[in-house]
Protein backbone atom coordinates (compact mmCIF):
# COMPACT_ATOMS: atom_id res chain seq x y z
CA UNK A 1 0.00 0.00 0.00
CA UNK A 2 1.26 3.65 -0.25
CA UNK A 3 3.78 5.32 1.94
CA UNK A 4 4.44 8.73 2.32
CA UNK A 5 6.35 10.49 4.91
CA UNK A 6 4.26 13.39 6.67
CA UNK A 7 5.78 16.95 7.29
CA UNK A 8 3.72 18.94 8.76
CA UNK A 9 2.33 21.54 11.49
CA UNK A 10 -0.44 19.84 13.80
CA UNK A 11 -2.65 21.49 16.77
CA UNK A 12 -2.72 18.02 19.50
CA UNK A 13 -6.53 17.69 19.75
CA UNK A 14 -6.68 14.57 22.05
CA UNK A 15 -4.61 12.24 24.04
CA UNK A 16 -4.57 9.50 25.66
CA UNK A 17 -2.23 6.71 27.77
CA UNK A 18 -1.21 3.67 25.85
CA UNK A 19 0.25 1.18 27.67
CA UNK A 20 2.81 2.00 30.42
CA UNK A 21 5.21 4.24 28.50
CA UNK A 22 3.41 5.61 25.20
CA UNK A 23 0.30 7.84 24.33
CA UNK A 24 -2.22 7.43 21.60
CA UNK A 25 -2.97 11.32 19.56
CA UNK A 26 -5.37 12.60 17.71
CA UNK A 27 -3.62 15.81 15.88
CA UNK A 28 -4.75 18.23 13.21
CA UNK A 29 -2.87 18.93 10.50
CA UNK A 30 -2.16 21.67 8.31
CA UNK A 31 -2.24 20.01 5.08
CA UNK A 32 -3.49 16.51 5.52
CA UNK A 33 -6.36 16.36 7.92
CA UNK A 34 -6.64 14.71 11.08
CA UNK A 35 -4.33 11.88 11.85
CA UNK A 36 -4.63 9.54 15.09
CA UNK A 37 -0.73 8.40 16.05
CA UNK A 38 1.24 6.06 18.27
CA UNK A 39 3.86 7.89 20.19
CA UNK A 40 5.73 5.27 21.47
CA UNK A 41 7.92 5.95 24.66
CA UNK A 42 6.55 9.37 25.10
CA UNK A 43 5.72 9.49 29.09
CA UNK A 44 9.26 8.75 30.02
CA UNK A 45 11.07 11.54 31.24
CA UNK A 46 13.67 11.41 29.00
CA UNK A 47 11.57 10.42 25.64
CA UNK A 48 12.13 13.00 22.21
CA UNK A 49 8.28 13.54 22.10
CA UNK A 50 8.59 14.59 25.89
CA UNK A 51 6.76 17.83 26.76
CA UNK A 52 5.84 18.27 23.30
CA UNK A 53 2.41 16.30 23.02
CA UNK A 54 -0.13 18.51 25.20
CA UNK A 55 -3.90 19.36 23.79
CA UNK A 56 -4.07 22.72 22.15
CA UNK A 57 -0.43 22.82 21.70
CA UNK A 58 0.83 23.36 17.83
CA UNK A 59 3.51 21.07 17.20
CA UNK A 60 5.77 19.79 13.87
CA UNK A 61 5.68 16.43 13.58
CA UNK A 62 7.18 13.83 11.02
CA UNK A 63 5.00 10.57 10.76
CA UNK A 64 5.12 7.71 7.94
CA UNK A 65 1.27 7.32 6.74
CA UNK A 66 -0.26 4.58 5.05
CA UNK A 67 -3.48 4.84 3.44
CA UNK A 68 -4.30 0.93 4.67
CA UNK A 69 -4.38 2.53 7.99
CA UNK A 70 -6.22 4.12 10.95
CA UNK A 71 -3.30 4.30 12.97
CA UNK A 72 0.40 5.77 12.15
CA UNK A 73 3.74 5.81 13.89
CA UNK A 74 4.58 9.02 14.66
CA UNK A 75 8.57 9.64 14.71
CA UNK A 76 9.36 13.09 15.43
CA UNK A 77 7.05 15.85 17.23
CA UNK A 78 8.87 19.35 17.74
CA UNK A 79 6.95 21.83 20.11
CA UNK A 80 6.39 25.28 17.97
CA UNK A 81 4.07 26.72 19.93
CA UNK A 82 3.45 25.80 24.05
CA UNK A 83 0.82 27.04 25.61
CA UNK A 84 1.31 27.04 29.37
CA UNK A 85 -1.07 30.49 29.67
CA UNK A 86 -4.01 27.95 29.03
CA UNK A 87 -2.61 25.38 31.90
CA UNK A 88 -2.63 27.74 34.53
CA UNK A 89 -6.22 29.18 34.01
CA UNK A 90 -9.10 26.31 34.18
CA UNK A 91 -11.68 28.66 32.45
CA UNK A 92 -9.19 29.58 29.48
CA UNK A 93 -8.22 25.69 29.01
CA UNK A 94 -11.60 24.62 28.95
CA UNK A 95 -11.95 26.76 25.74
CA UNK A 96 -9.04 25.57 24.54
CA UNK A 97 -10.53 22.05 25.19
CA UNK A 98 -13.71 22.56 23.99
CA UNK A 99 -12.38 23.89 20.68
CA UNK A 100 -10.08 21.01 20.07
CA UNK A 101 -13.18 18.69 20.44
CA UNK A 102 -15.78 20.72 18.09
CA UNK A 103 -12.70 20.03 15.74
CA UNK A 104 -11.73 16.49 16.23
CA UNK A 105 -15.75 15.08 16.33
CA UNK A 106 -16.31 17.26 13.25
CA UNK A 107 -13.95 16.28 10.57
CA UNK A 108 -12.73 13.36 9.03
CA UNK A 109 -9.29 11.44 9.15
CA UNK A 110 -7.29 12.40 6.42
CA UNK A 111 -9.41 14.85 4.93
CA UNK A 112 -7.17 18.47 4.52
CA UNK A 113 -9.12 21.09 5.55
CA UNK A 114 -6.26 24.20 6.10
CA UNK A 115 -9.37 26.44 6.57
CA UNK A 116 -10.63 24.37 9.60
CA UNK A 117 -6.75 24.78 10.57
CA UNK A 118 -6.68 28.21 10.33
CA UNK A 119 -9.79 28.68 12.58
CA UNK A 120 -8.34 26.13 15.01
CA UNK A 121 -5.12 27.99 15.57
CA UNK A 122 -6.23 31.32 15.17
CA UNK A 123 -9.08 30.76 18.74
CA UNK A 124 -6.43 29.28 20.57
CA UNK A 125 -4.57 32.29 20.00
CA UNK A 126 -7.04 34.31 20.91
CA UNK A 127 -8.31 32.65 24.07
CA UNK A 128 -4.75 33.18 25.14
CA UNK A 129 -5.19 36.93 24.30
CA UNK A 130 -8.40 38.27 24.90
CA UNK A 131 -9.76 39.87 27.57
CA UNK A 132 -11.85 37.17 29.75
CA UNK A 133 -15.35 39.07 29.18
CA UNK A 134 -14.04 38.56 25.52
CA UNK A 135 -13.90 34.59 26.20
CA UNK A 136 -17.67 33.57 25.14
CA UNK A 137 -18.06 35.61 22.19
CA UNK A 138 -14.97 34.90 20.63
CA UNK A 139 -15.65 30.74 21.45
CA UNK A 140 -19.56 31.57 19.47
CA UNK A 141 -17.01 33.39 16.42
CA UNK A 142 -15.15 30.55 16.21
CA UNK A 143 -18.20 27.84 16.38
CA UNK A 144 -20.00 30.23 12.99
CA UNK A 145 -16.41 30.13 11.44
CA UNK A 146 -16.08 25.96 11.97
CA UNK A 147 -19.77 25.77 10.64
CA UNK A 148 -18.57 27.78 7.66
CA UNK A 149 -15.47 25.92 7.03
CA UNK A 150 -17.06 22.67 7.00
CA UNK A 151 -19.75 24.03 4.61
CA UNK A 152 -22.26 24.49 6.38
CA UNK A 153 -22.89 27.96 7.35
CA UNK A 154 -26.39 28.57 8.99
CA UNK A 155 -28.45 31.65 7.63
CA UNK A 156 -28.88 34.71 9.15
CA UNK A 157 -30.66 36.88 7.24
CA UNK A 158 -33.52 35.65 5.51
CA UNK A 159 -35.55 32.50 6.08
CA UNK A 160 -33.37 29.19 5.66
CA UNK A 161 -36.66 27.74 4.64
CA UNK A 162 -38.70 29.86 2.42
CA UNK A 163 -36.09 32.60 2.27
CA UNK A 164 -37.97 35.69 3.46
CA UNK A 165 -36.26 38.58 5.14
CA UNK A 166 -35.62 37.66 9.20
CA UNK A 167 -38.08 39.92 11.54
CA UNK A 168 -35.90 40.02 14.35
CA UNK A 169 -38.37 40.73 16.57
CA UNK A 170 -40.19 37.16 15.22
CA UNK A 171 -37.39 35.00 14.12
CA UNK A 172 -37.22 31.73 14.95
CA UNK A 173 -33.95 28.92 14.54
CA UNK A 174 -33.77 26.16 13.31
CA UNK A 175 -30.77 23.41 13.15
CA UNK A 176 -32.31 21.03 10.99
CA UNK A 177 -33.45 23.96 8.45
CA UNK A 178 -29.78 25.78 8.23
CA UNK A 179 -30.44 28.40 10.97
CA UNK A 180 -32.62 31.42 11.08
CA UNK A 181 -36.30 30.98 10.28
CA UNK A 182 -39.53 33.17 10.03
CA UNK A 183 -42.35 32.47 12.49
CA UNK A 184 -44.25 30.49 10.06
CA UNK A 185 -41.56 28.16 8.94
CA UNK A 186 -40.31 27.63 12.40
CA UNK A 187 -43.79 26.91 14.19
CA UNK A 188 -44.56 24.44 11.18
CA UNK A 189 -40.55 22.99 11.86
CA UNK A 190 -41.64 22.65 15.66
CA UNK A 191 -44.54 21.00 15.02
CA UNK A 192 -43.20 18.00 12.87
CA UNK A 193 -39.96 17.55 15.07
CA UNK A 194 -42.48 17.07 18.16
CA UNK A 195 -44.20 14.57 16.22
CA UNK A 196 -41.20 12.52 15.40
CA UNK A 197 -39.97 12.81 18.94
CA UNK A 198 -36.82 15.08 18.32
CA UNK A 199 -34.45 15.77 21.25
CA UNK A 200 -35.47 19.05 22.60
CA UNK A 201 -31.82 20.30 21.90
CA UNK A 202 -32.34 19.96 18.27
CA UNK A 203 -36.26 21.55 18.28
CA UNK A 204 -36.65 25.24 16.62
CA UNK A 205 -37.17 27.40 18.93
CA UNK A 206 -37.46 31.48 18.63
CA UNK A 207 -34.70 33.73 19.00
CA UNK A 208 -34.43 37.01 21.08
CA UNK A 209 -33.75 39.85 18.51
CA UNK A 210 -30.61 40.69 20.36
CA UNK A 211 -29.31 37.03 19.98
CA UNK A 212 -29.90 37.05 16.49
CA UNK A 213 -27.86 40.76 16.03
CA UNK A 214 -24.97 39.67 17.75
CA UNK A 215 -24.67 36.74 15.57
CA UNK A 216 -24.75 38.51 12.82
CA UNK A 217 -22.67 40.71 13.86
CA UNK A 218 -20.18 37.52 14.86
CA UNK A 219 -20.52 36.04 11.48
CA UNK A 220 -20.02 39.32 9.68
CA UNK A 221 -16.22 39.35 10.84
CA UNK A 222 -14.07 38.54 8.13
CA UNK A 223 -10.94 38.44 10.00
CA UNK A 224 -10.36 37.51 14.16
CA UNK A 225 -8.67 40.83 16.27
CA UNK A 226 -8.59 41.34 19.79
CA UNK A 227 -10.03 44.80 19.19
CA UNK A 228 -13.01 43.40 17.42
CA UNK A 229 -14.68 40.86 19.52
CA UNK A 230 -17.25 42.22 22.04
CA UNK A 231 -18.33 41.74 25.17
CA UNK A 232 -21.20 38.97 25.14
CA UNK A 233 -23.81 40.12 27.22
CA UNK A 234 -24.74 37.35 30.19
CA UNK A 235 -28.08 37.11 29.46
CA UNK A 236 -27.76 35.76 26.27
CA UNK A 237 -25.74 33.20 27.11
CA UNK A 238 -27.74 30.52 27.66
CA UNK A 239 -29.88 31.13 24.66
CA UNK A 240 -26.73 31.52 21.78
CA UNK A 241 -24.68 28.31 23.27
CA UNK A 242 -27.47 26.31 22.90
CA UNK A 243 -28.39 27.45 19.29
CA UNK A 244 -25.00 27.18 18.22
CA UNK A 245 -24.25 23.74 20.00
CA UNK A 246 -27.18 22.03 18.07
CA UNK A 247 -26.37 23.81 15.05
CA UNK A 248 -22.90 21.94 14.68
CA UNK A 249 -24.68 18.58 16.37
CA UNK A 250 -27.09 18.44 14.40
CA UNK A 251 -24.98 19.21 10.81
CA UNK A 252 -21.54 17.24 12.06
CA UNK A 253 -23.42 14.49 12.79
CA UNK A 254 -21.76 13.98 16.53
CA UNK A 255 -23.93 11.38 17.20
CA UNK A 256 -24.40 12.93 20.60
CA UNK A 257 -23.59 16.08 22.61
CA UNK A 258 -20.04 17.67 22.85
CA UNK A 259 -18.50 16.62 26.01
CA UNK A 260 -16.59 18.97 26.69
CA UNK A 261 -19.11 22.15 26.12
CA UNK A 262 -21.00 20.11 28.43
CA UNK A 263 -18.29 21.34 30.79
CA UNK A 264 -17.40 24.16 30.04
CA UNK A 265 -21.07 24.88 31.00
CA UNK A 266 -20.06 23.78 34.59
CA UNK A 267 -17.27 25.54 35.10
CA UNK A 268 -18.56 29.06 33.35
CA UNK A 269 -21.45 29.09 35.21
Amino acid sequence: MARTLVKTDAIVLRTMRMGETSKLATLFTEHHGKLKVTAKGARRPKSKFAGSLEVSWQVHIACPVRDDRDLHNLTEAETVRARPRLLADLTRLSYAAAACEIVDRLSLDHEPNRRLYLCLTGVLGGIEEVASEQLEALFWYFQLRVAEALGYRPELANCANCGTLLPAEAAWFSPGLGGGVCRDCGRQDAAEQDGQGAPDYLRARKISADSLRLLVLLQGLRTYSREAIPVAPPLLRDEVRALLRSFLEYHGGTNGRLRSLEFLDAVTH
